[in-house]
């Protein structure tokens, strides 16, 4: 196994530096994404005109019929009424536009970082992230962290334990990683037959990515499992969901799990689940927008207005990631990059 980075490289300073984005929601179904050419927005109510600095406003939701907005601000606070202005200028991908109030539905705003996000305190390194190992044994095979068909010593494996199936985390909770882009191969091998106490098909596959890690356990019966995942299957399905305190209410074993807010999000068929050479996965989370490409094909482009929502304490708009394989599927990542966006 490898060895997590030296007390050195910890202790590197890493330079951040913060902008502001927006994104602009059209009423044809078009989104822009780019960096705002003003300041703020000045908001006419009934009792007085106000100018709002655009770090304070969460979202802009333009009420057409109404001829009014409603501004929720960072803090928690809303407000309505006209704004003063008759276009938003906006910086893009495309070159400055000054798209017109009367095209746009909503604008949301977001304070993107740049700079390199944290490693993590784990003690294998692949990529720029350094991994704690769950459940079972990983080693490092050239350029591929691989699962090991062993449980870890001291875990108490197995379905009437605290939990099966291989895991990979890092910055679980953290508040830095918020708007990211990881990428990686992610590899299915199936089930080794030296680890299959509970005689599942040699075929079997699965997989999934947790994204914004908001908390998580290694045993499967403590509360505390939240964050988004999106899972994959051997026969090429795939589903996107979020979970809140996700775990299975007793002592040890497996019962009817219990989650607090759950959500399916998107899910669908079609994926080509390469057993040999694995899959490329993508993920690109800013905001409240959610990105994914497996093998470079887009698979899911949603926003979740629900993300910076909270249920029984947790809240899902930041955090790191995991990576596991479904019970005894073992598998291996290779290639892995995540990067501020």
């Amino acid at each position: 196994m490898m060895a997590a980075g030296t007390q050195a490289e910890h202790c590197l300073p890493r330079v951040v530096r913060n902008r502001l984005s927006a994104t602009l929601e059209l009423s044809d179904g078009s989104r822009l994404v780019g960096v705002p050419q003003t300041r703020a927005l000045a908001l006419k109510m009934d009792f007085a005109t106000v100018e709002i600095p655009l770090l304070n406003i969460r979202q802009c939701e333009i009420r057409h019929k109404e001829e009014r907005v409603m501004v929720k601000l960072q803090n928690g606070d809303q407000m309505t009424g006209m704004l003063t202005m008759e276009n938003f200028p906006i910086e893009t991908a495309l070159g400055n536009l000054t798209p017109g109030l009367a095209l746009i539905d909503r604008i949301t705003f977001t304070m993107l970082q740049e700079g390199g996000l944290p490693p993590g305190d784990g003690p294998l390194k692949i990529g720029n992230v350094n991994w704690t190992p769950w459940r079972t044994l990983f080693e490092v095979q050239g350029d591929k962290l691989v699962t090991l068909p062993k449980a870890r010593p001291g875990f108490n494996y197995g379905h009437w334990g605290n939990g099966r199936s291989a895991a990979l985390v890092t910055n679980i909770g953290s508040q830095e990683w918020k708007n990211y882009s990881v990428e990686f191969e992610l590899g299915m091998t199936g089930v080794n037959p030296a680890f299959n106490p509970h005689g599942l098909p040699a075929d079997y596959r699965s997989g999934a990515l947790s994204f914004h890690v908001a908390d998580s356990k290694e045993s499967w019966n403590v509360k505390g499992e939240s964050s988004y995942a999106f899972g994959i299957q051997g026969d090429g399905s795939w589903s996107l969901a979020c979970c809140y305190n996700h775990h299975s209410p007793s002592a040890t074993g497996w019962v009817q799990p219990f989650s607090e807010g759950a959500r399916t999000l998107a899910s669908g068929k079609g994926l080509r689940i390469d057993p040999e050479k694995g899959n490329k996965i993508r993920l690109d989370v800013i905001g409240t927008r959610i990105q994914i490409w497996v093998d470079d094909e887009s698979i899911v482009d949603i926003g979740d207005e629900k993300m910076s929502d909270t249920f029984s304490g947790q809240t899902l708009d930041h955090g790191g990631i995991g990576i596991s394989w479904g019970w005894e599927c073992m598998g291996w990542i290779r290639n892995f990059s995540a990067k501020r966006l």
